[in-house]
């Protein structure tokens, strides 16, 4: 269970006591309708002020090392991977080995993912709807890691659930041409489910599950989530299309 002592909680997973996370929940912020209350996104339509406000909070009661650094999110596959003085880039995920330095991706629907390994010396986060699973982010993002594949831990965080996730039978066809091989595929396959007419629902949990195991990673955890059915935790674009977005974050300390 989520305690809503405060407006972010810590994700549960075994990673090392260097790194560090949170996810933060849409309430406890200074937005207003339709963004309330916690929105940390700039590019969605809120007033600059209020954004401002709910990160420097962030900031605040988390003691940040530094400012969270951020993306421009494409829906693609581009992992940054972080250096110093960097500056705000397109792309969809950062991989990072320096101390210092919060990595946010920000959701409200799509899947947020964490990823570090064993010795608590490497950390990713990525943002990954179905264009992004579909393209293989995943695949690019276990390249950058020194780290084989056997000592990496994973963290699924809040995305929309397979119930209220409702996809065109060509979303499953993408997936399927980009597959790695026979068993990459019947595991794509077992992610969708049929729906209304030619609908079919699709599980993100699963199909970023299928492209880690076909990289080797064994060891994953959350994935529990719905970012539509649970309204007074999570934005959901597709429950709301004008809302804010919450926050994921990493860091090395």
């Amino acid at each position: 269970m989520r305690v809503k002592k405060h407006n972010f909680f810590v994700p549960h997973w075994p990673c090392p006591s260097s790194v560090k996370c949170v996810i933060t929940y849409k309430f406890g912020g200074a937005s207003k309708e339709p963004y309330k209350s916690n929105n940390l996104a700039t590019h969605v339509g809120d007033k600059s002020e209020a954004v401002i406000a709910n990160r420097e909070s962030l900031k605040e009661k988390l003691a940040l090392p530094g400012d969270p650094i951020w993306l421009n999110q494409i829906h693609g596959v581009e992992i940054i991977e972080v250096e110093d003085g960097y500056q705000i880039s397109d792309g969809d995920g950062f991989y990072c080995r320096k101390k210092g330095f919060p990595c946010g991706i920000l959701t409200a629907d799509c899947l947020p993912i964490l990823v570090c390994n064993t010795l608590g010396t490497e950390i990713a986060a990525i943002h990954a709807g179905w264009r992004g699973l579909s393209n293989r982010i995943i695949k690019n993002l276990l390249k950058m890691f020194h780290a084989p594949a056997d000592q990496l831990l994973v963290y699924l965080g809040p995305a929309i659930g397979l119930d209220n996730f409702e996809v065109g039978s060509e979303v499953r066809e993408y997936f399927i041409a980009n597959s790695e091989n026979c068993e990459h595929r019947k595991q794509i396959d077992n992610a969708f489910y049929p729906s209304k007419g030619q609908k079919l629902k699709a599980d993100l949990y699963e199909l970023a599950r299928a492209d880690f195991r076909i990289g080797g990673v064994k060891r994953m955890f959350g994935g529990e989530f719905c970012s539509f059915k649970e309204k007074d935790h999570f934005y959901s674009y597709r429950r709301e299309k004008i809302t804010g977005r919450n926050a994921t974050l990493i860091w090395l300390e």
